[in-house]
């Protein structure tokens, strides 16, 4: 789920994922690990295995599971630096899909919620998510 997460919210290309994940996990299975890599984790599909993306902050993943206990980043920050990469990259993928994701029901309010933020708030949550795509070597 985090390798799935984090690879979508930095704008992977989906058959990459695939590739990747057939490369390094010994058990997958190509009819099992495609739909659900192209469908589930990277909504690659148009939303026919899921009704919405599979995004989240890191303040789900510190909720959901023990990966940030002693991590130094803050899952509540958005920008600045003790950010949650998984925060920044979040944002920036609901900005970046605004308008599809304003029409799906299950998204509809996140995207709302961007108006929350100011535009110098924007700006910089902009500017740290291309920063972590370029540091990461994804595509910005």
């Amino acid at each position: 789920m985090v390798t799935g997460l984090y690879a979508m919210l930095l704008g992977v290309e989906p058959k990459q994922v695939h590739d990747w994940y057939l490369a390094v996990y010994v058990d997958a299975v190509e009819c099992v690990e495609l739909p659900n890599t192209l469908g589930m984790s990277q909504f690659a599909d148009g939303g026919l295995m899921a009704s919405k993306p599979y995004a989240a902050t890191g303040q789900y993943i510190d909720r959901m599971s023990g990966y940030c206990k002693g991590c130094r980043y803050d899952p509540k920050q958005r920008s600045g630096e003790t950010a949650c990469l998984f925060t920044t990259l979040y944002r920036d993928f609901l900005m970046r899909h605004a308008d599809r994701l304003a029409k799906n029901p299950h998204m509809a309010l996140q995207v709302r919620n961007l108006g929350r933020l100011d535009d110098d708030e924007k700006l910089t949550i902009r500017d740290a998510a291309r920063s972590i795509r370029t540091r990461s070597g994804s595509p910005t």
